[in-house]
């Protein structure tokens, strides 16, 4: 009852705020993060996911109630207090009720249920539009009979669609902070706030006032370079109608709805299937930009998966581009100076990936398979997130383990294809370390960062494997090239990694990479602690190089991020 009446009376207080003001307000708010907005955001413990909430509870309210374009002091207080304590309301779901409930069976349970289901409704997407944009392309293009059978379009009109989407937003961002230049003739009636100086005012405050009204009514409505006409969004490869049919899929307008909690999904949080507002006369608002890609690639799925006959199709693609994606990695990685083998057979068992350089074996295994939603009742998350785990790492693991078992005894091994037919004989003794390496397309957050929780050593000597997210290891592997590290490097890399579980307590795995690479996590203190916890600005170091230049294949402005003479939203 009392995240219910918390809850309720959270939506109640922004249901009162006007939406296109609040939410371009909010997205501001997302854009700017802690380290700019700190006195509005300093409090909150998870503000992209709490301000996402937010926007839901408005746009889900009844429209009539919003009129209201300022926060107060004591206004946004109370929103953030009501933010933290349903916050803190979910988290007491993991607590005992009496004294005696707490059995190591309990600690166990909630050891996993707890920092997973957190980490599932808390953390948004860690990744670059570019990772998102390439692997929608690569993987619906190829699916595109079964998108224009349900939608009359293809995967390409839907990326153009961003594209041109995100083009107009930053040229609008450009315009109102920088670059008046670029200003839409007709600005002004993209916003309801109308800016001007009291008439009393002297002269050159009147003039000042003029020639800075864009930037002033930016300052006052921030939603207003998010605000479009669909004819904005048109181009050469993009005509008007597939602009009007794509919108039609990816908008909602405010309209009162059952959504109430932090982390409900039937019905959800409207902005995240339909991050796009349809205003009146017309015209739209996107909330966020990046999360209409990640709308994009959900809505291609759903249409590739809805009949039984194009699941199977559409799984069978997203495992060979998975496969494919990490063998262009380590290929890049590795240069020339290596041997690797794909879909490869030992002893009757077909493997993944397996990549031989100078001492070091690496044994790799992809696998892409979908989370499900954690529950909120600790033994049944518990269940289903050890299931679905085990179904993806843990048997990618078994894999993993059955090559590793070989080099460790130093037993000499056939490598064959399907039909048993000799491609090569692989001397272990050869090699002084290898590594198990299971690469997935979804984290598991927690308990993947420390796998102790979930997998069982056979022997007392063995290492855990590294367990990591397809879009971490392409941002990791392309920092290290950029950084001019070697595969040596990655290796001692993966030799530090092996000795943080059973002491890591983290929800992000580039945290631990970007503390190896920046030199503030090391062997020695590893050895000394008995708890490792990350922190978020150990990634940054992966920020500071997208805003160099990642390498990402098609990386958006990267005349702008090198000149270093453009603002980006």
């Amino acid at each position: 009852m009392s995240l219910e009446i918390k809850s309720q009376e959270l939506k109640d207080i922004v249901a009162t705020y006007d939406t296109q003001w609040f939410l371009g307000d909010l997205a501001f708010l997302i854009s700017s993060g802690k380290e700019r907005a700190n006195d509005q955001l300093g409090s909150l413990s998870s503000p992209l996911r709490q301000l996402y909430y937010l926007s839901g509870l408005n746009v889900s309210s009844d429209p009539s109630n919003g009129s209201d374009y300022i926060y107060s002091p004591e206004k946004w207080n109370k929103i953030v207090v009501l933010l933290n304590d349903i916050e803190s309301e979910y988290q007491k779901l993991f607590f005992p009720e009496k004294p005696e409930d707490v059995t190591e069976e309990w600690k166990r349970v909630r050891e996993v249920a707890m920092p997973s289901f957190l980490s599932y409704f808390n953390q948004g997407p860690l990744n670059f539009e570019e990772q998102v944009i390439n692997w929608t392309r690569d993987l619906y293009t190829s699916l595109d009979k079964i998108i224009e059978i349900a939608t009359g379009l293809k995967t390409e009109n839907f990326i153009t669609f961003y594209e041109n989407l995100d083009k107009l937003h930053q040229i609008n961002f450009q315009s109102h902070t920088t670059n008046k230049d670029k200003l839409r003739p007709n600005w002004e009636k993209y916003t309801k706030i109308k800016m001007g100086v009291l008439d009393e005012a002297p002269d050159f405050i009147k003039e000042m006032g003029e020639q800075k009204k864009h930037f002033y009514t930016f300052m006052s409505d921030k939603g207003i370079i998010s605000r479009f006409y669909p004819q904005e969004i048109v181009s050469d490869d993009l005509p008007l109608d597939k602009v009007c049919a794509i919108l039609k899929l990816l908008s909602v307008s405010r309209a009162k709805i059952d959504f109430l909690y932090y982390t409900a999904t039937k019905p959800g949080n409207p902005l995240y299937e339909k991050p796009i507002l349809a205003l009146e006369d017309g015209m739209y608002q996107v909330f966020e930009v990046k999360q209409v890609i990640h709308a994009i690639e959900n809505l291609l799925e759903q249409f590739c998966i809805s009949k039984e006959e194009n699941k199977t199709k559409y799984v069978e693609k997203k495992g060979n581009l998975l496969e494919d994606r990490i063998v262009e990695l380590f290929s890049k990685f590795f240069k020339n100076d290596f041997k690797l083998f794909r879909s490869y057979y030992v002893d009757g068992c077909e493997q993944d990936i397996l990549i031989l350089w100078k001492k070091f074996a690496f044994i790799i295994e992809a696998k892409g398979y979908s989370l499900h939603e954690p529950f909120r009742n600790p033994e049944k998350a518990f269940k289903r997130i050890k299931d679905d785990f085990n179904a993806c790492i843990g048997y990618g693991y078994t894999q993993t383990r059955r090559i590793e078992k070989k080099f460790i005894d130093g037993v000499p091994f056939n490598i064959t294809d399907k039909n048993g037919n000799l491609i090569e004989k692989i001397d272990t003794t050869l090699y002084e370390e290898d590594f198990s390496i299971i690469v997935n397309l979804k984290s598991f957050g927690q308990v993947q960062c420390d796998l102790s929780t979930l997998i069982k050593l056979e022997n007392d000597d063995d290492v855990f494997p590294w367990a990591v997210k397809l879009d971490d290891l392409e941002i990791f592997l392309l920092t290290l090239i950029a950084q001019g590290k070697s595969p040596m490097d990655f290796a001692t890399f993966l030799l530090m990694r092996e000795t943080l579980h059973e002491k890591l307590v983290c929800s992000d795995e580039l945290e631990v990479c970007g503390g190896f690479l920046a030199g503030k996590l090391k062997q020695k203190q590893i050895e000394k602690a008995s708890m490792i916890l990350t922190t978020h600005d150990l990634g940054d170091i992966f920020d500071e190089q997208y805003r160099k230049t990642m390498g990402f294949k098609n990386e958006k402005y990267l005349y702008e991020k090198q000149s270093g003479k453009f603002l980006f939203w």
